[in-house]
């Protein structure tokens, strides 16, 4: 080969060196995902009320200013700090993994005729935005999504999903504020300080008295008890702190209600417990006031609650001829 064919040769390699490092290879860069690939996209200053629906149920947020957020309603507590963080964070916009089309066509296809989770935020200047999570994609890692107003049809990452749904189905109630899911909970007892009724969880769902020897209890009975084992129907707040204990007859409660659950799931360390003292009934004895150890706040309870497991003291649930001591 002479060398003008070499010369020739080599002029055309770097042509085409340059034309992969300057066009090809720049192609294969990452690009900068644009404001077009959030599926949405709002600040967290913005919002005032988040309301989370899915099919077993819905949960509502609201925004107090210099407070922080709470459970939207009448006596309802703030949520747990711990559980909540981060969460305005998430819910300010995920990306959309992809857009799979600008017009949705047959709703069905991907479940969003009837979405399995409807996400609305209301924001400042009374903007309304409602978003909507259909079936799972087949691999499993995202939701097929839409908003209303919007006729695109996106996919979105499940994990996002999970914890917009897991707001719904574990709410980051307080630690000392008694609403739980019943499987959660391993143990219950009833004090008046002298006297102790107290039951274990043994197993899966089975219940003994939490004496040595695990006596069992009358089952007739301890259905009265199932049921309300995820806290008073209607728990509220009516003072966020007590301005006297004795008013409310909490000096010396009646009785306290014990109860120790597994903690939330994805929180690392020991069981949790709440220890409720109840004090005096209510004028109109619907309820009674309490207060959990440790918080400040004066709470109500259903009289028809706290006496049912009042009971358990008075009457312990004893099957003839078991020991409970």
């Amino acid at each position: 080969m002479n060398t003008r064919a070499t010369a020739t040769l080599l002029a055309i390699l770097a042509i085409i060196a340059g034309l992969w490092f300057f066009v090809i290879k720049e192609g294969e860069e990452p690009r900068e995902v644009s404001d077009a690939f959030w599926f949405y996209k709002v600040e967290e200053e913005d919002m005032e009320l988040i309301s989370i629906r899915t099919e077993t149920g819905q949960q509502t947020f609201s925004y107090r200013e210099g407070l922080g957020w709470y459970f939207e309603g009448e006596q309802q507590p703030p949520v747990d700090t711990a559980r909540w963080g981060g969460v305005t964070l998430v819910l300010s916009g995920p990306r959309a993994r992809r857009v799979l089309t600008e017009e949705l066509g047959d709703l069905n296809t991907y479940g969003l005729d009837t979405p399995s989770t409807v996400l609305e935020l209301t924001l400042r200047g009374d903007r309304v935005l409602t978003m909507n999570l259909g079936n799972l994609t087949p691999d499993g890692t995202g939701y097929y999504a839409n908003q209303d107003g919007d006729s695109n049809l996106y996919v979105i990452e499940s994990v996002w999903g999970q914890v917009l749904r897991r707001l719904a189905f574990e709410p980051p109630y307080p630690q000392w504020f008694y609403k739980l899911v019943p499987a959660r909970v391993l143990y219950l007892g009833v004090t008046n300080g002298t006297e102790t009724s107290d039951f274990v969880k043994d197993g899966a769902n089975n219940w003994r008295f939490a004496n040595a020897e695990r006596s069992p209890i009358d089952p007739l009975r301890w259905a009265e008890i199932v049921p309300l084992l995820d806290g008073p129907p209607s728990l509220g707040i009516l003072e966020e702190r007590i301005d006297d204990l004795a008013n409310y007859g909490l000096i010396e409660p009646r009785s306290t209600v014990i109860v120790e659950y597994l903690p939330p799931q994805g929180i690392e360390g020991a069981n949790w417990e709440l220890l409720l003292e109840v004090g005096s009934q209510t004028p109109d004895r619907s309820a009674y006031y309490a207060k959990a150890v440790g918080q400040p706040a004066l709470l109500t309870i259903d009289a028809s609650w706290y006496e049912t497991m009042d009971r358990l003291l008075t009457e312990p649930p004893v099957v003839e001829g078991a020991p409970v001591s």
